[in-house]
């Protein structure tokens, strides 16, 4: 079985438990959390990785040293993880279940440029629109890029709307070439 194979195994798995014991959000979030401390402390990665410490010990020091931010079904996870491939399998199994979680909790993400920094109210604003108009609980980040000139740009899972004055100037300037 190959590594993503067996990761989506383990990510239905978890998922799985999660939802019958009433435990998704948190084990999203723990999931999550460690997760990003994986790409972001080197030290974390090492131990993970570690061959040395054994399962029972790794899955206690998880649960000890994270405490709220962690969960118990991930250290047992991680406690299992081995090796160099450890951490892309911990990757593809934290991908898989946020697809699993989002699908389960009807959330699309939402990605947006703006040409400038809007307030928190518009913000709010913005994702209650969006969520009305999707049906859905949308999980939105948002970015400035001053090129844009004005509007926005959204990208909706792969679904891309382009309503910059940048990208009206273009199509104004192409039709205007064709003439």
């Amino acid at each position: 079985m190959t590594h993503k194979q067996s990761a989506k195994r383990l990510a239905d798995a978890l998922y799985s438990v999660s939802e019958q014991n009433d435990m998704l959000d948190k084990v999203h979030h723990g999931l999550n959390r460690v997760n990003q401390l994986v790409k972001t402390e080197s030290q974390f990665r090492a131990f993970v990785q570690s061959k040395r410490i054994p399962s029972e010990q790794k899955a206690t020091i998880l649960n000890t040293v994270l405490g709220d931010e962690g969960h118990p079904l991930v250290a047992e996870l991680l406690s299992h993880l081995k090796g160099s491939q450890a951490i892309s399998i911990l990757q593809q199994v934290a991908e898989s279940f946020n697809r699993l979680y989002k699908a389960g909790r009807n959330i699309v993400s939402v990605s947006g440029t703006l040409a400038s920094d809007i307030s928190d109210d518009e913000k709010s604003s913005l994702k209650s629109s969006l969520d009305q108009i999707l049906n859905k609980d949308t999980d939105l980040s948002l970015d400035v890029d001053a090129s844009l000139i004005g509007g926005i740009r959204l990208r909706i899972e792969n679904t891309y709307l382009d309503a910059s004055v940048r990208n009206q100037l273009q199509t104004l300037k192409t039709e205007l070439l064709q003439s």
